[in-house]
């Protein structure tokens, strides 16, 4: 048994981010420094409620709620995908 000499080792490869790694790091850096620069209280109205607090904490949880949104969509794609794969 032989090792391949032409072999590359992931312990040998340097990491690299990819498209998508780059492209939501940069939307959270915006997401933040929109975030830390609406530091004003806002009234809100949703639903039967009306809430008052600070713009930073909304858009904290809009966001939250896109992450949580992407996430879900892309793990129902990458089920249906295995579904697909294995039928």
């Amino acid at each position: 048994m032989s090792m391949d000499q032409g072999s590359v080792h992931p312990i040998d490869e340097k990491w690299r981010p990819t498209g998508k790694q780059i492209t939501a790091a940069v939307i959270s850096v915006v997401a933040v420094l929109f975030i830390f620069q609406n530091t004003g209280t806002g009234h809100f109205h949703f639903l039967f409620f009306d809430f008052k607090a600070p713009v930073w904490v909304w858009l904290l949880v809009v966001f939250g709620a896109g992450v949580a949104t992407g996430l879900l969509i892309a793990h129902r794609r990458a089920q249906r995908a295995a579904r697909a794969g294995s039928g």
